[in-house]
């Protein structure tokens, strides 16, 4: 069976048909390298150097990685290498290098916690005993903290901070914890470590064995899907956007079509013509719509004028006969206002809020009308209540 990977396994649940696209078609798409993605290899890069040459009893300074990662910038730069945020220049992206190497050498200098025993190392990862399913990652770096307890380190240069839920669901480094345990006999734990540089944060978590026999079970569960899989079908999401795979794809290979027809040319694409035309076909069925309903509330309007006037409940045609029901609805006050927040204050102080599932106005008015609290709140509660009458009609043949 195929070795997986997170990442592999990450491209099918993002989108099976980019998964096919890049893993069994080994399409090989025309796209540039985002700077935020040189950026990362860069910083990689010059921590690895930190770490390796220390294994060498070589330390350097801040201004040797810093001198580094100039050279490793320079080197590996292309013009190719995709800009997104126009506002922003190539050089405000390496002075952010920059400082994450600071922050991060000024913290953790000079670097004697722990021995690292891997750097950018490939570890296989076995799911079950008998070696049928297997998965391999690239640890950032491996630490021994002690007899027994290794630290597995990973670097990010996100702009974004993640939540603790994702810390604590995190797939990748769980799955080199498996593969940590497997390796070394010796291992009484393991902290999964991550360094968010450009927040010059560290946070740590560690999976028990139940959670990780789990993940186990999830994994092999969704390599099963994957290798019964017979469909692939693309599963459009924001995250095209970002897909290198969209000139091949089926969802938005059309699009770039025309677009490489210049000028008005691609107004004559039979595509183009269908779409447009449907558009405007279902443009004019909702004028239609609408006009038609504008209609309908009118004559309601008038039927419940004339119902009132006659004093029925019931009118009829030739055909058909219209009943005519009044009710009279609760209404609270709205979301964020400021009667809104003193009735939540209200329910809270009386110990009614979780009953009302956190004022679920049917709950509450259920309540109200079964009469379960007492009549004082009750009018307390009443202050805040408005009752609204509305009519609807209801048609049925003679």
């Amino acid at each position: 069976m195929t070795v997986y990977s997170h990442s592999r396994l990450s491209c099918f649940e993002q989108c099976p048909y980019k998964y096919k696209l890049q893993y069994i078609d080994k399409v090989e798409p025309e796209v540039a390298q985002s700077i935020e993605a040189f950026l990362g290899s860069c910083v990689h890069e010059v921590l690895e150097k930190l770490y390796k040459d220390l294994q060498f009893e070589k330390k350097n300074s801040l201004e040797d990685l810093i001198k580094y990662l100039h050279e490793v910038w320079e080197k590996n730069w292309d013009n190719s290498i995709v800009i997104v945020k126009k506002e922003y220049k190539k050089d405000n992206y390496l002075k952010m290098a920059e400082k994450f190497i600071t922050k991060y050498y000024d913290r953790y200098h000079p670097f004697t916690e722990g021995k690292t025993i891997a750097l950018e190392d490939r570890i296989l990862i076995n799911l079950d005993s008998k070696g049928c399913y297997q998965l391999q990652g690239y640890i950032d770096r491996l630490v021994e903290a002690g007899a027994g307890f290794y630290e597995i380190h990973d670097y990010k240069t996100n702009s974004r901070l993640p939540l603790p839920k994702y810390i604590k669901s995190d797939r990748q480094l769980a799955l080199y914890m498996i593969g940590v345990k497997n390796n070394y006999p010796d291992v009484k734990d393991v902290k999964l470590i991550w360094h968010f540089l450009a927040f010059d944060k560290e946070v740590d978590s560690t999976r028990s064995d139940e959670e990780l026999d789990k993940l186990k079970k999830e994994t092999i569960k969704l390599i099963d899907k994957i290798e019964s899989e017979g469909r692939f079908v693309a599963n459009t999401s924001f995250l095209c956007d970002w897909c290198e795979y969209r000139p091949v794809c089926k969802q938005w290979v059309h699009l770039y079509k025309i677009k490489e027809k210049s000028g008005s040319k691609y107004l004559s694409d039979s595509g183009v013509k269908l779409v447009n035309l449907y558009a405007e076909l279902k443009e004019k069925k909702k004028k239609f719509v609408d006009a038609l309903d504008a209609e309908l509330e009118e004559v309601e309007e008038a039927l419940f004028s004339f119902a009132e006037k006659e004093g029925l409940d019931v009118v009829f045609g030739s055909k058909n006969k219209i009943r005519i029901k009044e009710t009279e609805t609760v209404r609270f006050p709205s979301k964020n206002s400021k009667e809104r927040i003193k009735l939540e204050k209200i329910l809270k102080e009386n110990g009614i809020w979780e009953e009302v599932d956190q004022l679920d106005t049917a709950a509450l008015n259920k309540i109200l009308s079964e009469k379960k609290i007492d009549e004082r709140l009750v009018e307390e509660i009443n202050k805040f209540i408005k009752m609204e009458k509305s009519k609807r009609v209801y048609m049925s043949k003679l």
